[in-house]
């Protein structure tokens, strides 16, 4: 099969389009013939050498994709030959051929093409992990989302509405970020010191209950400021760097709670749970269009290296897609 090979480098990754061996399904898994599959940072930072998969997972970036069932693994129930799917994947997504463990895997709704579906499960989990599993959002509370126009932002703004939430989304442009105001958010704001006096102007002085944070950085101690008292943040990206200062002592005294999270190195059980939550209240709203993909481009998988270079440049609204024949 065609998969994406890349040499390992911190500032110029070499990437092609190389012949691999197939992979083969094992107990639990289904195997994919990928349609589509999109990029996320995290496989910038793979094949810079600074993100590595999990222990045995493949080694071929890629963390979601949409295709159809072509074998199937010992024990695996639900799921026919031919049946069009998307998944969640720890690594493998950038080829022609994936192995999914079935619980990680969500039936494509029929008015979502290939593409469109290759653009939801890594988003769309992510959102719903760190908004829900993670973040207790509740319908009536105000969350503010962080990088809003990224991939997992964007849909985490549908999310976050569906869930009956008042979203405020925040980016360092706010051209950027008015396409989201047609997606549900209420407000926009500029990142930068001004951000929690802001905030607070538009909840009364209150704060917001939580905080969907994919910036962290010098920032995040405006993001924490931007809370309310007993707030939670859940931070999920460090666009803005790994290290940040804090003043802990405000930090107890507000009760504030600060949650670390990643999606792909969770056990498969966990995943299979959070996917399966996700699709319950996902799929029928996909269905309807109350949720949908934010695809920016798509690009022919042989240019997978022109697809990588865009990303790193920003500027991309939603998702990158990959399109395999």
């Amino acid at each position: 099969m065609r998969a994406l090979a890349y040499e390992a480098d911190v500032r110029r990754p070499a990437l092609r389009v190389a012949e691999v061996a197939d992979p083969s399904p094992a107990r639990g898994e289904v195997l994919l013939r990928v349609r589509a599959t999109a990029l996320n940072r995290a496989d910038l930072l793979q094949v810079r050498g600074q993100y590595p998969p999990p222990a045995g997972e493949s080694a071929i970036p890629g963390l979601e994709c949409s295709g159809v069932v072509e074998a199937l693994g010992a024990d695996v129930a639900g799921w026919q030959l031919g049946d069009r799917a998307m998944a969640l994947l720890a690594g493998g997504g950038h080829a022609e051929l994936v192995a999914v463990p079935v619980g990680q895997l969500l039936p494509i709704p029929d008015v979502l093409s290939f593409t469109g579906a290759a653009a939801v499960p890594e988003v769309g989990v992510t959102a719903w992990t760190n908004l829900v599993h993670e973040g207790r959002l509740v319908a009536g509370e105000t969350v503010l989302i962080t990088a809003a126009a990224s991939g997992v932002g964007s849909f985490a703004v549908q999310l976050g509405r569906e869930l009956g939430a008042r979203v405020l989304v925040a980016g360092r442009s706010l051209e950027r970020l008015e396409p989201l105001c047609r997606l549900g958010a209420d407000s926009r704001l500029q990142l930068g010191s001004a951000l929690p006096e802001r905030v607070r102007e538009l909840t009364g002085g209150r704060g917001v209950d939580l905080v969907l944070d994919l910036v962290g950085g010098e920032q995040l101690p405006h993001h924490l400021a931007a809370l309310r008292d007993g707030g939670r943040l859940v931070l999920v990206g460090l666009l803005g760097g790994p290290n940040a200062m804090l003043d802990l002592s405000r930090f107890m005294r507000r009760l504030l709670r600060l949650v670390g999270s990643v999606l792909r190195a969770r056990p498969r059980p966990e995943k299979a749970e959070l996917v399966q939550a996700f699709g319950a209240f996902a799929l029928p709203r996909l269905a309807s269009g109350a949720l949908r993909p934010i695809v920016d481009r798509v690009v022919p998988f042989a240019r997978v290296a022109d697809a990588y270079e865009q990303l790193e440049a920003g500027g991309v609204l939603g998702k990158i897609v990959l399109e395999l024949g």
